[in-house]
């Protein structure tokens, strides 16, 4: 069944601080009690808008967390919620609609044992692209082999058109490590392991467009998130993964110093998920989380004028789409305001809700498909729009984006860098 909606702009407006403050797990499941079931989620979701398989978030989160809190239940709904967050972004009375869900499904997990051989692969980003940096033209072959696709659809239950990342290897801390730079206000930018295993050319330009401002960069860890583990259940390992993350974030968060990211879903996840799932809410995790902010979120602020002073005319038609975790930041769509500061560049803003993956919900054999259908209303704009490229927050978004529509997907801080440095977007250059 589709809903008709009208297509609402990704992040609502900016909120206070007190608002802001991440809520720990007992908070996000107390929210339940604020729900009227006006159904206002139900018309925003997704997932059940192209699959009545999935009841919707508001039986799958406050309405079914009403009798979870009495006794346990049988129940299948939230493994095929896509934890994108669209329901709690709308949600007038601010309910953690997605979040009660995740919680659910991590409680079905740990009741059963029963997570997949893939999906822990899929946990552990950082553990396969040290393993395929050992020899990454061979990885890269074997990961875009039909055998091995086949076969690991098969057993392993990753789909076999799943929008897998090319390995990198240890590239961008090459980069870095032969990079001077000048005296400068210090900025520590968390990369994630996106940058450090697939993506260099993300990190490469943020840390090139920083120093250009008079940033000094330092990179303080270079562990994943783990999201993944968080959105998939797998608890235990991601709790020790965080706090070791706080850790390493704790000697800049004392000092004050931001921690960038050019990824939302590790920035949200840092700013929230922590305390909303694991309950970390330490002074050292507070810390972290209010230190912790997007790249296109930090530019918009103080170095906006000097960004906006630097900024050369780039002539290219680009559809710009915020990524789903962007709405939880609650600061709007600053990546989009900072495009539309280059000189000479179209920037189409995108109508869709998701584009489907929701991190690794789209790599599921049982729910490819649903991604696919849910990342359609996106499809059909690029095709329409026909820009030169596409532009979006989120590394695993471009990644399917880029395998769906065939468009170049990059990142905002790459056309930010090729419009300051007079780059081709299109071609990633890892001089300067």
């Amino acid at each position: 069944m589709k809903h008709d909606v009208e297509a609402k702009p990704v992040g609502p407006d900016p909120k206070s601080d007190s608002e802001c403050k991440p809520r720990d797990r007992d908070a996000v499941l107390r929210s339940m009690d604020r729900c009227t079931k006006c159904g206002t989620c139900q018309a925003y979701c997704p997932v059940a808008g192209v699959t009545e398989a999935f009841p919707g978030p508001k039986y799958s989160g406050p309405q079914a967390q009403r009798f979870r809190v009495i006794e346990p239940i049988q129940e299948s709904a939230p493994a095929l919620c896509s934890g994108c967050g669209v329901c709690s972004s709308v949600c007038p009375n601010d309910v953690a609609i997605s979040d009660i869900i995740t919680i659910a499904r991590a409680e079905m997990i740990a009741g059963d044992g029963k997570l997949p051989l893939g999906q822990r692969l899929l946990n552990r980003p950082d553990l396969v692209g040290r393993i395929g940096a050992i020899a990454p033209a061979i990885a890269n072959a074997v990961l875009d082999s039909r055998l091995f696709r086949g076969l690991a659809e098969k057993l392993i239950g990753i789909h076999g058109d799943a929008a897998l990342p090319r390995l990198e290897g240890p590239t961008f801390r090459r980069w870095f490590q032969g990079r001077r730079q000048s005296d400068g206000k210090p900025v520590a930018y968390f990369t994630g392991c996106a940058v450090e295993h697939y993506d260099p050319q993300v990190g490469i330009a943020a840390v090139r467009v920083l120093n250009h401002l008079g940033y000094r960069v330092t990179l303080p860890s270079e562990a994943c998130c783990s999201l993944p583990m968080l959105s998939s259940g797998e608890w235990g390992a991601a709790r020790r993964r965080a706090e070791a993350l706080v850790e390493d974030l704790t000697e800049d968060t004392a000092a004050g110093h931001a921690i960038v990211s050019t990824s939302t879903s590790c920035s949200l996840t840092l700013r929230e998920k922590y305390a909303a799932y694991l309950s970390l809410t330490g002074d050292r995790a507070r810390r972290t989380a209010a230190a912790v902010v997007d790249v296109c979120e930090f530019l918009r602020g103080e170095p906006a004028q000097a960004l906006e002073a630097s900024l050369k005319p780039l002539r290219k038609r680009v559809l710009y789409h915020g990524p789903c975790q962007l709405r939880g930041h609650r600061s709007g769509q600053p990546a989009l305001e900072l495009l539309r500061m280059i000189p000479g560049l179209a920037v189409v803003p995108s109508e869709a809700h998701c584009c489907g993956v929701a991190g690794t919900y789209g790599y599921d054999r049982g729910k490819h498909d649903i991604a696919m259908a849910v990342g359609r209303t996106l499809f059909d704009q690029i095709a329409a729009a026909e820009p030169d490229l596409v532009a979006c927050d989120s590394e695993t978004c471009r990644w399917h984006i880029e395998r769906a529509t065939g468009y170049p997907v990059r990142h905002p801080i790459e056309l930010l860098a090729a419009s300051i440095f007079e780059a081709d977007p299109r071609h990633r250059n890892n001089e300067g």
